[in-house]
Order: C-alpha cells, then structure tokens, then sequence
C-alpha cells in the first residue's frame, strides 16, 4: 500500500480559538496533508476529510502517554504537553504507521499552501523540518521516533522534562539547548532550519513579523506596515519598498494565542485579511499600488492588556494549587 505524506497530530484541551473554523479550512486547501486532533471540546465544527477528531479527555490522554514509559511522569496540566510533543511518533505510532512524515503544530495558525513549500522532492532530503514548535515535521522511522530518548553527554534530556513540573520547551529550539532540535542535530540527522513563517510578536499591538535566524538563534523585527490576507489557501504579506508594491508568501501566519475575532462572513469568504484583533472581508479583490494605501491594515485591539491578564491569571491559579 502508498504511504501517505504527512499527518500532523494536535492535542487540546479546553475551547478552540473563535476562529478555529478558518485553522479548519485552511487545512481542508492542503489535501495531501492530515490531522488528527486529541481533543474534549466537542463543538460541532465542520471538520473537512483530511483532519480526524477524537475525543478524549486530558486524563485520558496523560494515561496514554504514562503507558509508554517505564517511570512517572509529571503531566499535570494541558499546557505541559508541548513538552511531550517529540514523542508523539512513538506514543501515536498505531494512528501515524502509513505515513512517510508526521509532525506537530499549534492550533493558532493560519495555513498557507503546504505543497507549494513543501514538495516531495524537498521533503525527502531531511529527517526533521523546522526547529521552532508551531510546525515540526520528522520522516517517519523508528530511529528518528524514538531519537528524543538519546543520551546526550551521558544525560537522558526527556526524563529531566517528563519528570518536571514546568515546561521546559523541549519541543523546540530558540533560547534553549536541551531540546529535541539539538538531539538531532547532534545526532548528525539532517534538518531544515529556516524560518518560512509569518510569525507575529507577542507583545505589540499592531503586527510585528519576527523571524527566526537559527546561525545566531536570534529574532529578526520586522516592523514594516504590512497587509497580510489568506487567499484561497495561501498566506501572502503585501508591502511598500521604495515606492514599490512587493508580495511575498508564507508557510503559515501563527497567531501568537491573539484574541482574534471573526467578522462579516468571513467564514465562507475564499479571501479574507488579517488585523491584529480580527479577521476581516477584504475591501477590494485587485490588490495594486493604487489601492494598497485605501485598505485598512490596523483595528482597535485591547492585545496586551489581554495578555498580561491572562498570564496573572495562570500565576494565580498556579499559587492557589500549591496552597
């Protein structure tokens, strides 16, 4: 039987973001890539035929995972399961065994055109794509499925992580060393590196693109006034440069858990744009140097103070537990 391309596997706990139906459709334009998504809210979401939901709760989940290893592990809490995310090849084995890559990736995203980045081709000269945790793709083998367990330097990295309380980032490589990036690459397996996002910067309210330089490990700002739409299953970044209109496309556009909300039909619309606090009908379907200037690109966003009041919140809740 042809194995599939790629499956990419999200765990969730709680409720989606409002705009977790365009996350839907966005998929839905990337047929030869699949879902699965682990999830306990049970919202009648229009799921397209390449994403598959379970339902499970999050003690089912943590189960799972205890099942497959030999000491206890410290899962108490959803946001903790980044830090499992580079065994998921081993733990999901029986759901990912057709298929020549899997990966994982966040729930606020916007996917671009997969394909159009990501051909056969391009794919097949790597054991593991990207080193930042909205997107990571690994070839499917055993080896590289169960890397994450390697002793580096005579330490075993996943029992310190699976063992802690705190996330320790081990899905991914920007300020830290001990994660699964490094494994690979100190395991001499080839890795693509580059950072083919839109990724946008936490705290500012308008849309600051950062990109990752992974030589330096370093972000790059990008403050430039930018347009960015979804059209038709491709994520595209409009600008002016010395008085010329310039166009670029992206992999995805990650949302960086914004407020987002939805407004007009934008649902059903094939073309829409994207604000700091909204998704938008887009004002004209000809994008040029005439009308670029005429279209709005800011809104009113309450971003940071939502922010800062979510994360107190998660601090309070933390010291109310330790009581």
């Amino acid at each position: 039987m042809k194995m599939k391309k790629c499956c990419f596997v999200l765990l969730y706990f709680g409720k989606m973001p409002v705009y977790f139906p365009l996350f839907l459709k966005s998929c839905e334009k990337n047929p030869r890539f699949d879902w699965i998504i682990f999830t306990d809210d049970k919202t009648d979401y229009d799921y397209p035929a390449n994403v598959r939901c379970i339902y499970r709760t999050f003690g089912e989940i943590k189960q799972v995972f205890q099942n497959n290893f030999d000491f206890m592990i410290s899962l108490s809490q959803p946001y903790k399961l980044c830090d499992y995310r580079p065994s998921f090849g081993l733990v999901f084995r029986d759901y990912l065994s057709g298929y020549r890559y899997w990966g994982y990736c966040d729930n606020d995203l916007i996917f671009g055109d997969l394909e159009h980045f990501l051909p056969d081709e391009f794919m097949e000269r790597y054991d593991k794509l990207f080193c930042l945790g909205h997107i990571t793709i690994f070839r499917n083998t055993q080896d590289n499925n169960k890397l994450f367990m390697k002793e580096i330097n005579g330490r075993s990295w996943y029992k310190t992580v699976f063992t802690a309380q705190d996330n320790l980032i081990f899905d991914e490589s920007w300020n830290n060393r001990n994660n699964i990036h490094d494994i690979f690459v100190l395991s001499g397996k080839t890795v693509y590196e580059n950072d083919l996002s839109v990724n946008l910067k936490i705290l500012s309210r308008k849309f600051i693109k950062i990109t990752f330089r992974p030589e330096q490990r370093v972000f790059e700002e990008d403050d430039r006034e930018s347009l960015y739409i979804w059209d038709n299953g491709k994520i595209l970044r409009f600008f002016m440069q010395d008085g010329i209109l310039h166009r670029e496309e992206y992999l995805y556009i990650h949302l960086q858990e914004r407020k987002m909300k939805l407004r007009g039909n934008v649902i059903e619309q094939q073309q829409y744009k994207i604000v700091p606090n909204s998704f938008l009908p887009l004002e004209t379907h000809k994008i040029d140097q005439a009308s670029f200037p005429l279209i709005k690109k800011r809104a009113f966003n309450m971003h940071l103070l939502q922010y800062h009041m979510k994360w107190k919140l998660r601090k309070i809740k933390k010291i109310m537990k330790l009581k």
